[in-house]
């Protein structure tokens, strides 16, 4: 299998057109370019770059390995940037249990802002009422939960539970 760093390694020779360039641009020594690249030709079984006293070029097999290392190279990067962003709060899904009337009073005028306010973040809604809701949340089947108090819900003391007045 071929290492992602390697192809890092790969593509920074190819820019650079040395591997003392190259090491430098990674922050890594020569010897440990030209080590990864060694290893990157073991792993594919080509070589991959061509060494002269005016540099190093690319094989035409390098080429070809450059063309598919710049596509993995980018997607991983999108990857890494979706988790940070999933990760940060910036991304993801929240699913919603609101009664009808609530879903159209304050769940969809919240997702309107929030599709401005946070566009990595995905609204799941789901109709349900008050006294289903509040047990959809403590099985954690949604997120959030739009109710109105009834009697038998939860107390105001129950730490399961974080509620937040809509309306006074």
């Amino acid at each position: 299998m071929i290492e992602a760093r390697r192809l890092h390694i790969l593509r920074a020779v190819a820019d650079h057109r040395t591997v003392t360039a190259a090491a430098a641009a990674l922050y890594l020594t020569p010897s440990a370019v030209s080590q990864q690249l060694a290893a990157l030709e073991q792993e594919t079984g080509h070589r991959l770059v061509d060494r002269s006293a005016r540099g190093a070029r690319l094989t035409p097999a390098g080429e070809i390995l450059l063309s598919h290392a710049n596509a993995v190279l980018a997607q991983l990067e999108r990857a890494e940037s979706e988790l940070a962003a999933y990760g940060s709060g910036e991304a993801g899904t929240v699913t919603v249990a609101a009664f009808a009337t609530g879903i159209g009073l304050v769940v969809a005028p919240a997702i309107r802002a929030l599709a401005d306010a946070a566009p990595g973040i995905r609204v799941r809604v789901r109709d349900a009422e008050g006294d289903e809701s509040l047990m959809m949340v403590l099985d954690r089947q949604v997120d959030v939960a739009v109710a109105v108090e009834y009697r038998g819900a939860p107390g105001e003391d129950d730490a399961r539970l974080t509620r937040v007045p809509l309306y006074a």
